[in-house]
C-alpha cells in the first residue's frame, strides 16, 4: 500500500471514530396542580468529539384517546424561540451544537386530570453523521397535585359527562362541547353517605371522600349501574372516569358541588 493510500485510510478511520453524540434529558416541573401551567425543560448535549450541525429536538406531547383524530392532552403555552408546534409534537431547531456543549429549550403546558399517564418523549437529531443514537431520546411522565374539596350537610351536585371508549380525561369531552350531557344529584351527609336523584327517583347510590379522591356508586333495582373514581381539580370539583358493568363504554365525569 502506498504512503498516500495509507494516509487516506488513517484519515478515514480517524474521521469515523470522531462523531457527534447527542444525549437528551427532560426536566419536569414540580409542585404543579392539575390545570395549572408548568414549565418543562429539554436539554440536548453533544457528548461527542465533533460538532453536530443542524441539530434539532422533537418533543412528543401527551395525546388524547379521541378518534379518529388525536389532540394534545392539555393546552400548550409559550415555548423557546425556534420551537414550533405541529399536531401533537413540538419541534425545536438547535443549530450547530458544539462538541461538549448543550442547549436547553423550554415550553409551558397546562395539563388536565387523566386516568392514564401523561407522557412526554424528546428525541434529538443532527444532520451530521452520528455513530451512537441510542441515547438521543428521553422520556418523562407528569406528576400533578390534586385539590381536596369537602362539604358538610346535604349538597346539590352537578355532573357533566360524555361517553366513549378508552377515554381517560374530562378534557377530552371539553374538546367536543356538544358531546357533553349533564345530570344533577344530591349527596346526603348521612350515616350511609347516600345519593338521591331529584329528577329520577328510580336511581340511588352512595359516595365517599378520601383526601383528594371522590368515589361513588349509582344503583337501581337492576343492581349497580355505574362506578366513579375521581380526584380534586379545584376547590369544588373532581374529575375522573365512570365505568359501567354492562359494557365497554366509559364516561369521563366532572363532578362539582
Amino acid at each position: 500500500m502506498s504512503l498516500l493510500a495509507l494516509a487516506a485510510l488513517v484519515a478515514h478511520v480517524a474521521e469515523a471514530a470522531s462523531s457527534p453524540d447527542l444525549t437528551t434529558t427532560i426536566t419536569a416541573p414540580s409542585g404543579v396542580y392539575v390545570y395549572q401551567t408548568g414549565t418543562w425543560q429539554v436539554t440536548v448535549k453533544n457528548a461527542g468529539t465533533r460538532d453536530a450541525a443542524g441539530s434539532t429536538v422533537s418533543i412528543q406531547l401527551p395525546v388524547t384517546n379521541t378518534s379518529p383524530s388525536v389532540y394534545v392532552m392539555g393546552t400548550l403555552g409559550t415555548a423557546s424561540s425556534g420551537c414550533t408546534a405541529s399536531g401533537t409534537t413540538l419541534n425545536c431547531a438547535l443549530g450547530t451544537l458544539r462538541k461538549g456543549k448543550s442547549k436547553t429549550v423550554s415550553f409551558s403546558i397546562t395539563l388536565p386530570e387523566s386516568a392514564g399517564d401523561l407522557d412526554f418523549t424528546a428525541t434529538a437529531a443532527t444532520a451530521s453523521s452520528e455513530s451512537n443514537t441510542a441515547n438521543n431520546a428521553a422520556n418523562a411522565t407528569a406528576s400533578l397535585l390534586n385539590y381536596s374539596p369537602s362539604f358538610s350537610g346535604d349538597v346539590a351536585v352537578a355532573n357533566a359527562h360524555c361517553t366513549g371508549t378508552a377515554l381517560e380525561s374530562f378534557f377530552e369531552c371539553e374538546l367536543f362541547p356538544s358531546s357533553i350531557s349533564e345530570h344533577v344529584a344530591t349527596f346526603h351527609d348521612d350515616v350511609d353517605q347516600t345519593i338521591s336523584f331529584p329528577d329520577d327517583p328510580g336511581y340511588w347510590g352512595t359516595w365517599d371522600i378520601n383526601g383528594s379522591e371522590l368515589s361513588f356508586v349509582y344503583e337501581s333495582a337492576a343492581g349497580i349501574e355505574a362506578e366513579f373514581v375521581g380526584y380534586g381539580v379545584s376547590g369544588n370539583c373532581w374529575e375522573g372516569i365512570t365505568t359501567f358493568p354492562s359494557g365497554s363504554y366509559v364516561s369521563p365525569y366532572e363532578v362539582c358541588i
